[in-house]
C-alpha cells in the first residue's frame, strides 16, 4: 500500500512539473500556432452571359386569301376569301444573351429555322365562267422562320421561366394550280413577310454551361397585298393574304460570357 501511494504522489508531481513547463514555454515562445482546414467552397449558379445552340419541332398555322384566284374581264363577282391550313417541320439555330439580377434574368435572342411546313387547299372559282371551269388547287409552304426578341425571366437556380416578345419574318411560296390550264393559267409567287411574335419557355441548367429549353411560339402577319404572276408572265394577280403561325420547340444552349458560370466564396 505505501508503494502505490508513493508511485500516486510520484504521478501527481510529475504532472505538475510538466504542466508548469508547458506554461513557461508558452510564456516565452507564446500560444501555438493554429491550423486551419481548407476553405469551403459555395458555387452559386448564375444565367449572366452569352449562349448559341441548336432546336428543333414543328409549327402549323393558317392563312386566308382574299383575292379572285382567276382575274378575268368577266370576273364581276366579289370572291369568296381561300383558307388554307398548314403544317410540318422545323429547324435550326439560335445566339443570344442573358444578364442576371437576383432572380430577374433580362436578355434577348434571334432565331432562324429552315422549315417544310405544307398545306393545300381547293380555290373555287368566282368568274361568271365558274360553272364551266372547276376549281384550282391553293398550295402554300412555308421554308423559313425567324424572329428577333427581348426575354424576361424569373431564375429558381438551374430552372428558368421566361417570355418573350419582338419581330418575327417569315420565307413563303405559293401556287394557284389550275386542273384545265388551257382554260386558266397557274400562277406562282414568293414573298419574306415581316410580323410581331410572343412566346413563353422553359430552360433548365443540367451541366455549368449546358442548358436545355422548351418553347412556344405565336408569330402574327397582318394582311399584307400580294401580286402572283402566271408561269409566262403574261398575267398578274393582287391578292391580299393574311396569316397566323404557332411553333413548338426544344432547344440546347453553350453559354459563355464576360461572367463565370458561379460565384465562388
Amino acid at each position: 500500500m505505501k508503494k502505490l501511494t508513493f508511485a500516486s504522489v510520484g504521478l501527481i508531481a510529475l504532472a505538475a512539473a510538466l504542466r508548469t513547463a508547458a506554461a513557461a514555454d508558452a510564456d516565452v515562445y507564446g500560444p501555438p500556432p493554429v491550423v486551419y482546414g481548407p476553405p469551403v467552397t459555395v458555387v452559386l449558379f448564375t444565367w449572366t452571359g452569352f449562349y448559341f445552340g441548336g432546336h428543333v419541332g414543328g409549327g402549323w398555322g393558317h392563312k386566308t386569301e382574299s383575292g379572285n384566284p382567276y382575274p378575268f374581264v368577266l370576273d364581276t363577282i366579289t370572291p369568296s376569301p381561300a383558307s388554307v391550313d398548314f403544317n410540318g417541320w422545323l429547324g435550326g439555330g439560335q445566339i443570344g444573351g442573358n444578364y442576371q439580377i437576383g432572380s430577374l434574368v433580362f436578355g434577348a435572342e434571334a432565331d432562324v429555322s429552315g422549315a417544310n411546313l405544307n398545306g393545300n387547299s381547293s380555290c373555287a372559282s368566282t368568274s361568271l365562267l365558274n360553272g364551266a371551269l372547276p376549281p384550282a388547287n391553293c398550295k402554300v409552304k412555308v421554308e423559313g422562320v425567324g424572329t428577333i426578341a427581348a426575354r424576361l425571366g424569373v431564375a429558381f437556380d438551374r430552372v428558368l421561366v421566361y417570355g418573350k416578345g419582338g419581330a418575327a419574318w417569315a420565307s413563303d411560296k405559293y401556287s394557284f394550280t389550275s386542273v384545265t390550264p388551257t382554260l386558266l393559267p397557274t400562277f406562282n409567287g414568293s414573298e419574306t413577310r415581316w410580323g410581331w411574335m410572343v412566346g413563353v419557355g422553359l430552360e433548365y441548367a443540367f451541366y455549368d454551361n449546358w442548358s436545355a429549353k422548351i418553347e412556344y411560339n405565336y408569330l402574327g402577319f397582318n394582311t399584307g397585298n400580294f401580286t402572283f404572276t402566271d408561269t409566262t408572265g403574261s398575267f398578274f394577280l393582287n391578292n391580299s393574304i393574311q396569316q397566323q403561325l404557332h411553333v413548338v420547340k426544344a432547344g440546347i444552349n453553350y453559354r459563355w460570357g464576360w461572367a463565370p458560370v458561379g460565384v465562388r466564396y
